[in-house]
């Protein structure tokens, strides 16, 4: 630690000398296009922008260090700036202009103050004064000022301040190449392995895998780092002399809630099991079970255009027949969890204002910095299944929003970001159109039948949705009504579930199937699906227990 006019700072110089700083991997374009700023005539200051992680001070200080072998800039101090002078400016007016007289001395310089945006974010007292002492060096041609905050704090920023934001160049930080993380870790490596455990290449690349797959973990490369970290320690504490790839499920399982099981099977095979898998859990839908499964099979192979999300399927049927039911279950078998699932009721949606819950609502609104619901969740899960619940009832703009997801794969929020949605799966219910299956089914018609839909369905879509909405799904899927034999496989079903549920209590409903069976056919209606039967099946086994349990008390 140095001073200059009694500012203490870190000489990146020494350090860089030292090798006391991290060493840079891959960035070259960044490093150019810092150099061009800094040899600007105008606005020759940095303010670089990305996510918490993803190596915005790693990228300064490598490129600190290459700019200090350059003969231009030999005569340079290479300087970093705690934050330490902001937080005594916001308790004491009286060090404003001792601070400035200092700031006025600075004469060739690079100077990084790092999480600058963190500092003042929603300050805007601070701001005020910081944008005043920054003022002079901000307009030294021999002064290069870098500063590095998240998107958020800088979009505070240019709202609040834009001519202090305009007097520096943005460079928005994208993320490294999969190539390029794995280089990082191994390099880590030394100073995380003080077992001596053997890590192959293989398990830093589920370490990669992984913390791209569940954003939870946190954003590359620095998620990566900490899941390897912890997965060494997880090692040495088992006495494990490499790690394995138990080992990584068994952390990555702690941190996200996905079960070891699910994660340690290969997608591929829980893609080629799909269709059976779906068909065990969905009962009487096999077509339309098909059309979803090849479709995401195809997605998941790379064989479908990448720019576009996993699937987008449009549900009709009547109710309970299983739609919401198939949504869970793709979300639980392809991503881990059913939880996975973004459910939206379409009904809360009627208004055209309530598309900002959606997206968020625009500079200069109300609930401008909560951001929307929807963006919300896919920037914290783009691995997800987003289920819009009877869509017709939802305003016209509303498709018109999903008309980008459903053919860019991204959405833009209120903020003017942009969210990946090419990683989810889209599946919208409706009631449009059910009239014509159940009387279909009346008539002993099949409903697998594509004419059914061409003839009867589509003019029935077509009078609530634009024609380019409907069309820019990957099908129209026809849920068909039940079968008093599908609903006795459903009741089934939910026996097990019950009983699983109840395990603790050890408990085991022996049942008549042809008791059931008469209780079933009693029930039976096309126009209400299941529901009546998992209520009778819920309410009839919950019934006995409390039954037994009070005889044995």
């Amino acid at each position: 630690m140095s001073e200059i006019k009694k500012i203490e700072y870190f000489n990146l110089r020494e350090e860089a000398g030292a090798n006391t700083l991290p060493m840079l991997i891959g960035r070259h374009e960044e490093i150019q296009r810092l150099n061009r700023i800094i040899s600007r005539r105008v606005n020759s200051n940095a303010f670089i922008v990305g996510p918490d992680g993803i190596g915005k001070t790693t990228l300064v200080y490598g490129w600190m260090q290459q700019l200090g072998r350059l003969p231009a800039y030999e005569s340079y101090a290479l300087v970093q700036l705690g934050t330490e002078h902001l937080y005594v400016l916001d308790d004491n007016y009286e060090l404003e202009d001792h601070y400035a007289e200092a700031f006025r001395s600075l004469s060739h310089a690079v100077v990084l103050i790092d999480n600058f945006g963190r500092e003042v974010y929603k300050n805007p007292d601070l701001m005020q004064r910081i944008a005043r002492l920054y003022a002079h060096p901000l307009k030294k041609r021999s002064v290069h000022l870098v500063l590095t905050a998240e998107p958020h704090e800088y979009e505070w920023l240019a709202r609040e301040f834009p001519s202090f934001v305009h007097m520096l160049e943005q460079m928005q930080l994208k993320q490294q190449s999969a190539f390029e993380h794995g280089r990082i870790l191994r390099r880590k490596i030394p100073r995380l392995n003080t077992h001596r455990i053997a890590v192959s290449d293989t398990a830093l690349q589920e370490c990669i895998s992984y913390t791209e797959r569940f954003p939870v973990l946190g954003q590359l490369p620095q998620s990566a780092i900490h899941l390897l970290d912890e997965v060494l320690s997880h090692s040495a504490a088992q006495g494990e002399k490499e790690v394995t790839s138990s080992s990584i499920a068994r952390v990555v399982e702690v941190k996200t809630g996905v079960p070891k099981a699910r994660l340690a099977a290969l997608e591929l095979e829980s893609i080629k099991t799909l269709e059976s898998d779906l068909n065990a859990r969905v009962v009487n839908q096999t077509s339309a079970i098909h059309k979803i499964a090849t479709t995401l099979q195809r997605a998941k192979l790379g064989l479908r255009n990448p720019n576009r999300p996993l699937g987008s399927f449009l549900l009709l049927g009547p109710s309970g027949v299983g739609k919401t039911e198939t949504a869970k279950s793709v979300a639980e078998i392809l991503f881990g969890r059913s939880e996975n699932v973004l459910r939206f009721d379409m009904s809360e949606f009627q208004q055209d204002h309530t598309v900002q819950r959606l997206i968020g609502a625009p500079a200069g609104y109300v609930g401008y910095e909560e951001g929307g619901a929807l963006t919300n969740a896919l920037r914290k899960e783009p691995h997800s299944l987003i289920l819009l619940d009877e869509i017709e009832k939802a305003h016209p703009k509303v498709f018109d929003i999903f008309l980008q997801v459903l053919d860019d794969g991204r959405l833009t929020s209120g903020q003017n970001e942009t969210v990946d949605a090419r990683n989810a799966i889209v599946m919208a219910t409706s009631n449009a159109g059910v009239d014509a299956i159940l009387a279909a089914h009346a008539a002993h018609v099949d409903t697998d039948d594509e004419s059914l839909v061409r003839d009867h369905i589509l003019p029935t879509l077509t009078k609530t949705f634009r024609l380019e909405f409907i069309n820019r799904f990957d099908s129209i899927l026809v849920f068909k009504p039940l079968t008093v034999s599908g609903l006795f496989r459903i009741a089934q079903l939910e026996i097990q579930k019950i009983e699983k549920r109840l395990g603790k209590h050890n408990v085991r409903f022996e049942v008549e199937p042809q008791t059931l069976r008469r209780h079933i056919s009693q029930m039976a209606d096309p126009r209400f699906g299941a529901r009546p039967v998992k209520r009778f099946v819920e309410e009839t086994c919950e019934t006995l227990l409390v039954q037994s349990l009070l005889k044995t008390a």
